[in-house]
């Protein structure tokens, strides 16, 4: 028995999670209907705190633990804990829109938990059976949280859009898979780093660019990034907050693997096309966000610009760097998250940028505190967003390439002047509307990463101790 147990200890986070989100299922169809929906989110609250206790007891040996196509080494477990802390934190957003929204069906929380499942999943994949498994487990619940105001236009709409791109995504992942696995005869990540790629160049090139188009496509990276703010904006507010923060970081997660396990050998391609993206997501992403008045909008045009930085570090091939960028981005992205769903005005909730007007004049300490948000996801010092982007910069200019670091530091200063002129009409002029108190859960978020924003410099060098543990190949 205790054989058994340590060879399953790799996926017992996961297995806990699914049995709980499987009872949910059932708790929630066989409560009565006034209760159906409180007790299928105990119970997933209960697979996410079991799943992160797990991870944090396993003592994980350098070279990771291994079971059949999955791996837990120190980046999955780091990126995990994440995911689930985030997890738990956007359930608790939608358990307080759900009850502001009156809705009584109970799917959402369990829809979450097979969400997160997949997700898990895709960090610790080493075949690409095993990813694409993963990716789709994750995808599916998702088009249903997308679409779940049936009765709302914009929803359904984006539900639609989401499920093209989806679709659309996914084949062309499967198509570069195929190239690969007809090259190489698997889709194991240790056989392919292993094998002879010299005399087959052309056509790995041809499957890993499918690859990467797919997966780019998936996280809203530039230029695939046309569907990111319509499904953004039309998604119930609790599902952009998912896509967001843990949707993205499952998803470079996954792509990270690749790129550093299988084909690490490959850093002459990888260089040139995750720099040219990065760049290019940085600047479209800033320039994007300049016109937007839906602040839903400007979520997404936001993780664009976060996207780029991911890649950029990425490109430079620094696993502990993309590390850093993924957890202080989480943080951030989730204050931003929670700023969205406290904007209510009376017994709506307002995704108008304009709503923010003279709010830091009005209310002084939630205009600081949102002002420490903006500060730090755009980068200013010494906010917590300068200091990973500092770190790139400087990575860039070390490794020779000096013209990638301009490029990137322009166009984070146009993100800059998005939330620089944010501030300014919270501060430089009269409020028009008047916003109702925060639920308890999204002031707690703003208030912790509006500290995190500026008291993270404290701590930058533990956290950049525990993301130098996390590097892969």
């Amino acid at each position: 028995m205790r054989k058994v147990v340590l060879e399953l200890l790799p996926v017992l986070p996961e297995a806990f999670l699914f049995f709980s989100v499987v009872c949910s299922l059932l708790a929630g169809v066989y409560a009565a209907p006034s209760h159906a929906r409180e007790k299928a989110e105990k119970y997933v609250y209960a697979g996410l705190l079991c799943a992160f206790v797990v991870l944090c007891s396993i003592k994980v040996p350098e070279k990771g633990l291994y079971f059949e196509a999955f791996v837990l080494d120190a980046f999955a477990v780091w990126l995990k804990k994440l995911l689930l802390l985030a997890a738990f934190i956007c359930l608790l957003f939608a358990a307080d829109w759900l009850k502001y929204k009156k809705y009584s069906r109970f799917e959402f929380a369990p829809l979450v938990g097979f969400a997160v499942t997949g997700m898990m999943l895709t960090i610790s994949s080493r075949t690409f059976l095993m990813q694409f498994l993963g990716l789709e487990m994750m995808y599916f619940p998702l088009l249903f949280l997308t679409a779940y105001k049936r009765l709302g236009e914009r929803s359904t709409e984006a539900g639609a859009k989401y499920a093209v791109m989806v679709f659309f995504s996914s084949g062309l992942y499967l198509f570069g898979i195929s190239v690969l696995y007809s090259c190489l005869g698997t889709m194991d990540f240790e056989k392919i780093a292993a094998a002879d790629k010299s005399a087959l160049m052309p056509a790995l090139l041809w499957g890993l660019s499918f690859v990467t188009a797919g997966l780019m496509l998936k996280i809203a990276a530039a230029p695939f990034h046309f569907w990111a703010t319509d499904v953004y904006e039309g998604a119930p507010s609790p599902v952009t907050a998912l896509f967001a923060t843990i949707v993205r970081l499952s998803i470079i997660a996954a792509f990270a693997r690749i790129v550093m396990e299988p084909f690490a050998s490959l850093m002459f391609y990888w260089k040139t096309v995750l720099a040219f993206i990065g760049v290019l997501s940085v600047v479209i992403g800033s320039f994007g966000a300049i016109v937007q008045t839906n602040i839903k909008r400007l979520l997404a045009y936001t993780v664009i610009v976060q996207n780029g930085f991911c890649l950029s570090a990425l490109a430079l091939g620094n696993i502990p760097l993309l590390s850093l960028f993924l957890t202080v981005d989480l943080i951030l992205l989730t204050g931003l998250s929670a700023i969205i769903l406290s904007l209510r005005v009376g017994d709506e909730l307002s995704e108008k940028t304009r709503v923010l007007l003279g709010q830091g004049r009005a209310k002084p300490i939630r205009g600081a505190l949102f002002s420490l948000i903006f500060l730090g996801l755009s980068g200013t010092p010494p906010f917590a967003g300068f200091w990973a982007r500092f770190q790139l910069f400087k990575e860039a200019t070390l490794s020779a390439t000096p013209l990638f670091a301009v490029l990137l530091m322009t166009g984070n200063l146009l993100i800059m002047y998005v939330y620089f002129r944010l501030i300014r009409q919270m501060y430089m002029t009269s409020a028009k509307e008047e916003l109702s108190f925060a639920p308890a859960p999204m002031k707690a978020v703003i208030i912790l990463s509006a500290f995190s924003s500026v008291f993270l410099f404290a701590g930058m060098e533990t956290l950049l101790r525990i993301t130098q543990a996390t590097a892969l190949g």
